[in-house]
Protein backbone atom coordinates (compact mmCIF):
# COMPACT_ATOMS: atom_id res chain seq x y z
CA UNK A 1 0.00 0.00 0.00
CA UNK A 2 1.06 3.45 -1.04
CA UNK A 3 1.81 5.80 2.19
CA UNK A 4 0.17 9.67 1.44
CA UNK A 5 2.46 12.66 2.04
CA UNK A 6 0.46 13.93 4.91
CA UNK A 7 2.23 17.60 4.36
CA UNK A 8 0.78 17.75 1.02
CA UNK A 9 -1.93 20.66 0.95
CA UNK A 10 -5.66 19.61 1.11
CA UNK A 11 -6.65 20.86 -1.88
CA UNK A 12 -4.22 17.94 -3.65
CA UNK A 13 -5.94 15.68 -1.38
CA UNK A 14 -9.17 16.75 -2.52
CA UNK A 15 -8.31 16.78 -6.53
CA UNK A 16 -6.86 13.07 -5.89
CA UNK A 17 -10.21 11.51 -4.77
CA UNK A 18 -12.07 13.83 -7.37
CA UNK A 19 -9.61 11.92 -10.14
CA UNK A 20 -10.09 8.86 -8.40
CA UNK A 21 -13.98 9.31 -8.02
CA UNK A 22 -13.99 10.53 -12.23
CA UNK A 23 -11.30 8.09 -13.62
CA UNK A 24 -12.86 5.42 -12.05
CA UNK A 25 -16.18 6.53 -13.73
CA UNK A 26 -15.28 7.17 -17.02
CA UNK A 27 -13.56 3.67 -17.00
CA UNK A 28 -16.53 1.63 -16.04
CA UNK A 29 -18.38 3.53 -18.48
CA UNK A 30 -16.46 3.11 -21.52
CA UNK A 31 -16.07 -0.68 -20.38
CA UNK A 32 -20.18 -0.78 -20.66
CA UNK A 33 -19.45 0.77 -24.68
CA UNK A 34 -20.17 4.76 -23.43
CA UNK A 35 -18.02 7.46 -24.67
CA UNK A 36 -15.42 9.22 -22.19
CA UNK A 37 -17.07 12.28 -20.98
CA UNK A 38 -15.20 15.35 -20.16
CA UNK A 39 -14.92 16.14 -16.02
CA UNK A 40 -17.06 19.41 -16.21
CA UNK A 41 -19.76 17.37 -18.00
CA UNK A 42 -19.55 14.78 -15.73
CA UNK A 43 -20.00 16.90 -12.91
CA UNK A 44 -22.64 18.67 -14.56
CA UNK A 45 -24.64 15.43 -14.85
CA UNK A 46 -23.89 14.52 -11.46
CA UNK A 47 -25.23 17.84 -9.97
CA UNK A 48 -28.39 17.68 -12.42
CA UNK A 49 -29.21 13.53 -10.73
CA UNK A 50 -28.49 15.31 -7.38
CA UNK A 51 -31.11 17.76 -8.40
CA UNK A 52 -29.70 20.67 -9.10
CA UNK A 53 -30.81 21.59 -12.40
CA UNK A 54 -31.39 25.40 -13.15
CA UNK A 55 -28.23 26.56 -14.72
CA UNK A 56 -27.79 29.37 -12.43
CA UNK A 57 -27.57 26.89 -9.22
CA UNK A 58 -25.24 24.79 -11.69
CA UNK A 59 -22.75 27.53 -11.59
CA UNK A 60 -22.97 28.44 -8.77
CA UNK A 61 -22.20 25.28 -7.55
CA UNK A 62 -18.89 24.70 -10.28
CA UNK A 63 -17.97 28.57 -9.41
CA UNK A 64 -18.55 29.27 -13.52
CA UNK A 65 -21.01 31.58 -15.53
CA UNK A 66 -24.35 30.54 -16.33
CA UNK A 67 -23.17 31.59 -19.87
CA UNK A 68 -20.44 28.75 -19.20
CA UNK A 69 -22.83 26.14 -17.78
CA UNK A 70 -25.36 26.40 -21.24
CA UNK A 71 -21.69 26.04 -23.15
CA UNK A 72 -21.35 22.74 -21.37
CA UNK A 73 -24.41 21.57 -21.46
CA UNK A 74 -24.67 22.09 -25.30
CA UNK A 75 -22.48 18.66 -26.20
CA UNK A 76 -24.77 16.89 -23.38
CA UNK A 77 -28.06 17.81 -25.10
CA UNK A 78 -26.57 17.12 -28.88
CA UNK A 79 -25.64 13.59 -27.37
CA UNK A 80 -28.98 13.04 -25.51
CA UNK A 81 -28.18 13.11 -22.08
CA UNK A 82 -29.86 16.11 -21.20
CA UNK A 83 -32.50 18.45 -22.32
CA UNK A 84 -33.58 21.80 -21.96
CA UNK A 85 -37.36 22.40 -20.29
CA UNK A 86 -39.49 25.18 -19.04
CA UNK A 87 -38.77 26.45 -15.50
CA UNK A 88 -41.69 25.77 -13.84
CA UNK A 89 -40.81 28.36 -11.23
CA UNK A 90 -39.56 30.84 -13.20
CA UNK A 91 -41.50 31.07 -16.26
CA UNK A 92 -38.35 33.27 -18.39
CA UNK A 93 -35.77 30.64 -16.94
CA UNK A 94 -35.43 26.77 -18.18
CA UNK A 95 -34.11 23.81 -16.01
CA UNK A 96 -31.92 20.58 -17.31
CA UNK A 97 -33.25 17.50 -17.37
CA UNK A 98 -32.38 14.05 -18.40
CA UNK A 99 -33.58 12.44 -21.66
CA UNK A 100 -35.74 9.06 -21.61
CA UNK A 101 -32.44 8.18 -24.07
CA UNK A 102 -30.12 8.60 -21.20
CA UNK A 103 -31.28 5.99 -19.03
CA UNK A 104 -29.32 3.48 -19.01
CA UNK A 105 -26.04 5.19 -18.99
CA UNK A 106 -27.41 7.39 -16.42
CA UNK A 107 -28.52 4.33 -14.35
CA UNK A 108 -25.07 3.09 -14.97
CA UNK A 109 -23.26 6.26 -13.45
CA UNK A 110 -25.56 6.21 -10.53
CA UNK A 111 -24.93 2.51 -10.12
CA UNK A 112 -21.17 3.12 -10.29
CA UNK A 113 -20.54 5.80 -8.19
CA UNK A 114 -23.09 4.01 -5.59
CA UNK A 115 -20.33 0.83 -5.54
CA UNK A 116 -17.19 3.97 -5.97
CA UNK A 117 -18.26 5.03 -2.76
CA UNK A 118 -18.45 1.21 -1.07
CA UNK A 119 -15.74 -0.12 -2.60
CA UNK A 120 -13.80 3.48 -0.47
CA UNK A 121 -14.97 1.99 2.49
CA UNK A 122 -14.04 -1.11 2.23
CA UNK A 123 -10.66 0.68 1.22
CA UNK A 124 -9.93 3.40 3.80
CA UNK A 125 -13.15 2.18 6.48
CA UNK A 126 -16.47 3.54 6.78
CA UNK A 127 -15.92 6.26 9.53
CA UNK A 128 -13.56 7.90 7.28
CA UNK A 129 -15.77 7.79 4.52
CA UNK A 130 -18.38 9.23 6.76
CA UNK A 131 -16.20 11.86 8.19
CA UNK A 132 -15.11 12.69 4.64
CA UNK A 133 -19.05 13.30 4.02
CA UNK A 134 -19.31 15.68 6.75
CA UNK A 135 -16.55 17.89 6.24
CA UNK A 136 -17.59 18.28 2.68
CA UNK A 137 -21.18 19.40 3.63
CA UNK A 138 -19.86 21.63 5.70
CA UNK A 139 -20.55 25.53 5.08
CA UNK A 140 -17.25 26.65 4.62
CA UNK A 141 -18.60 29.86 4.57
CA UNK A 142 -17.89 32.80 1.63
CA UNK A 143 -14.76 32.57 -0.40
CA UNK A 144 -11.95 34.41 0.33
CA UNK A 145 -10.84 37.27 -1.71
CA UNK A 146 -8.31 38.77 -0.62
CA UNK A 147 -5.23 38.17 3.00
CA UNK A 148 -3.20 40.63 4.34
CA UNK A 149 0.46 40.10 4.42
CA UNK A 150 0.17 39.32 7.91
CA UNK A 151 -3.21 36.60 7.22
CA UNK A 152 -0.41 35.05 4.80
CA UNK A 153 2.13 34.64 7.36
CA UNK A 154 -0.30 33.27 9.57
CA UNK A 155 0.70 36.03 12.46
CA UNK A 156 -2.71 37.37 12.84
Amino acid sequence: MRHRNTERHIIAGLLKGLDWFDNSLQSILADRGFPAAHRTHSMMVVLVASGINRPADIARELGVSRQNIHYMARPLIENGILCQLPDTKDARGAVYAFTEESKPRRDLAMSALARLEEILISRIGAEHVANLHNVLAQDWGPEVESLSDEELRGTQ
